[in-house]
């Protein structure tokens, strides 16, 4: 029997976001159309692995599964814009605050593992949350800068 996000990957095979067909994946991937099903149908003797999801999820510009396995460790995944690397400040700026509230977010998580939170755990959850909200406050500056400058 085969697993929820064996499912999903199915589902995105059948139904890529970006149009291509099975036929046309399984070929992109390398393996042939029966193989990628029985693969993604969990067939005795057959099983997804992480580099053919990987490759599934890059050619099929669908992310569903990597959500699924974030929600699955009480995570969050969020995709960058396309072009991140030499992207535009504002841009750069989004990302750094994206990986401040991950920080910050983890580091409330840690603290209540044990469901109270002493005092240097609170100490560290301010700064955590002080440094996220600094990079929120910097990408709206930058836009605001941005859109005075149109003026």
């Amino acid at each position: 029997m085969k697993g929820q996000l064996t499912s999903i990957c199915q589902a995105v095979a059948k139904n890529a976001p970006n149009g291509l067909s099975t036929e046309q994946i399984a070929d992109i991937l390398g393996c042939s159309y029966a193989t990628l099903m029985s693969e993604l149908s969990g067939q005795p003797g057959h099983k997804l692995g992480a580099e053919r999801m990987l490759a599934l999820m890059k050619t099929t510009s669908s992310i569903a599964p990597m959500q699924y396995m974030a929600r699955e460790l009480d995570g969050i995944f969020v995709q960058m814009p396309q072009g991140a690397a030499g992207c535009h400040e504002i841009t750069r700026s989004l990302l750094q605050s994206i990986r401040e509230f991950g920080e910050f977010a983890s580091e409330v998580g840690k603290s209540l593992e044990d469901g109270t939170i002493t005092a240097e755990e609170l100490a560290r959850i301010n700064a955590e949350g002080q440094e996220a909200l600094s990079a929120i406050l910097r990408v709206m500056r930058l836009a605001r800068e941005k859109q005075e400058s149109r003026q």
